[in-house]
């Protein structure tokens, strides 16, 4: 989609192509046409990013009555703003590849980890350097805001002798590129999660060693002597807990990701059993939603449980892979049975041309992220499985044939004919 800039080249928004099979929602679609609506000449504000350490841009939703510039002008201090989007570059720690990254491969492995959606956009590049410049006026020269902004500013202000064009400019050099993403709201800091250190290394190890869900997560025995099966907050809160823990684990190993402890949120999430729609056991289907109301809450028993978000994703790919160093994959005994099968599956076709061609086009990887990625991809599906064969991985992490009232069923090892359903 095209952006009109008066007198300049049109910005360009990308709205991506889906990998196959995965698990897409009809609300992505919607979120990915609406982020590529956002023009912030007509129907949106930009401002720079002022605080924490990534010097990005921050689109806001306009308040009645209100145009672009009055907003801009104010310096996004209006009341009434709602900040509907953020825009991330290739500088500092973040990498365009890892934020379009994380949305893909969270969906290609079943929608996991709530990672919110992004595109691929441009920003005229004169636009882009008075909003560095308002940056660079507005915060301390000692603040680590103030630096990273002057870093990416002497980037953008060479064009085309910056060091790191490629990354950061269109071909023309006339318009920045980056990832477009939605900024959540209601999240919360997930402390479950984090257990400290004074480095990326050190937080990631704590996590392996000093975290409860952790040690739960990697312990052999039958899922039913770690959490009951009657449908309870505790109950509920464990199941989801571990088998966050457990997808953490899969898609930071797989993605580089170098800074994520520190960086997990959690949203509540109310889940309960529908009587009205049954499986084909006679079972109710089990279902979540993030809103209900009162009453809903109660004659449906809804327990509501913090499920984890990974909404900030910039630090991987490229990067320091935490996970893999610190042998985080090795402490999973319990795994979700569709996201294992879809690990074998990724596994299984990601030296296809589709696949490739899908994360080096509609991701923008570089050969060598992708050889990477594959690498970190053929080491976890290749532990998960060996694992299972050998008993020590069981993929039975499943809430809905946990909390059925029906005995559980053992799952299969091996990557099963049909594939799982988006």
């Amino acid at each position: 989609m095209q952006l009109a800039v008066p007198g300049r080249n049109a910005e360009v928004c990308v709205v991506p192509k889906h990998l196959v099979d995965a698990g897409y929602s009809d609300e992505d679609t919607k979120t990915e046409a609406q982020l590529c609506d956002i023009d912030v000449n007509l129907n949106s504000a930009v401002c720079p990013k002022l605080n924490s350490t990534n010097p990005g841009l921050d689109m806001y939703s306009l308040p009645q009555g209100s145009t672009p510039q009055q907003v801009q002008a104010s310096r996004c201090k209006i009341s009434g703003l709602k900040k509907i989007a953020k825009y991330k570059l290739s500088t500092s720690c973040s990498y365009t590849p890892s934020i379009l990254g994380y949305y893909h491969l969270s969906r290609a492995l079943g929608g996991i980890a709530n990672v919110p959606p992004s595109v691929l956009r441009t920003f005229d590049l004169k636009n882009h350097i008075a909003l560095g410049r308002a940056a660079l006026a507005e915060t301390a020269p000692n603040a680590l805001i103030h630096q990273t902004w002057a870093a990416l500013m002497a980037q953008l202000t060479a064009g085309s002798a910056a060091s790191r064009r490629d990354l950061l400019l269109t071909d023309d050099f006339s318009q920045s590129y980056g990832a477009l993403s939605v900024n959540p709201s209601g999240e919360s800091f997930y402390t479950e999660f984090f257990n400290g250190g004074a480095n990326n290394v050190a937080r990631a190890i704590n996590f392996r060693d000093k975290n409860p869900i952790v040690a739960m997560l990697a312990r052999n025995v039958d899922l039913g002597t770690l959490v009951g099966q009657s449908f309870t907050f505790e109950n509920v809160q464990k199941m989801v807990q571990l088998r966050d823990a457990a997808n953490l684990i899969v898609i930071d190993t797989l993605m580089n990701q170098q800074d994520r402890f520190g960086n997990i949120h959690y949203v509540e999430t109310y889940y309960y059993r529908d009587p009205n729609d049954l499986n084909p056991d006679g079972s109710a289907r089990l279902k979540s939603s993030r809103k209900l109301t009162p009453d809903a809450v109660s004659k449906v028993g809804a327990v509501q449980v913090k499920e984890m978000m990974l909404k900030d994703n910039d630090c991987g790919v490229a990067k320091q892979n935490i996970a893999r160093q610190a042998g985080l994959i090795d402490r999973i005994a319990h795994i979700d049975p569709d996201v294992y099968q879809r690990v074998l599956r990724l596994d299984a076709t990601a030296d296809s041309p589709q696949v490739r061609d899908f994360f080096l086009q509609e991701v923008v990887f570089t050969s060598t992220d992708y050889a990477s990625f594959r690498s970190n991809l053929k080491d976890v599906a290749t532990k998960l499985h060996q694992g299972c064969t050998q008993g020590r991985v069981r993929p039975d992490l499943d809430l809905q044939s946990h909390f059925s009232g029906r005995p559980l069923k053992p799952r299969s090892c091996d990557l099963q004919d049909a594939g799982p359903k988006p």
